[in-house]
């Protein structure tokens, strides 16, 4: 039981890390097309979109990440859960 406990205690940390960084991800996306904005007349356009694919791209390689460690938790939750009763 223990042992689960503190799985899911580093869980909740995990999770808590990955969602900061998606949403940094998706900051950057959001200043990275401001930029593109401002500046499209000026810069090379496919090197920008190239830049916030590969940022976006960052932020679902996160997202599955926590999806996944999502459903370790829930698993963790319903053996602690079976533990308890």
């Amino acid at each position: 039981m223990n042992d689960i406990l503190i799985k899911y205690n580093e869980a909740i940390k995990e999770e808590q890390i990955l969602i900061q960084r998606i949403n940094v991800c998706k900051e950057f996306v959001d200043v990275i097309l401001t930029y593109i904005s401002e500046k499209a007349d000026s810069i090379h356009i496919l090197t920008a979109e190239d830049i916030v694919t590969a940022v976006h791209t960052i932020g679902q390689d996160l997202d599955t990440e926590l999806l996944h460690l999502r459903l370790e938790k829930g698993i963790l939750d319903n053996k602690i859960k079976g533990q308890m009763d």
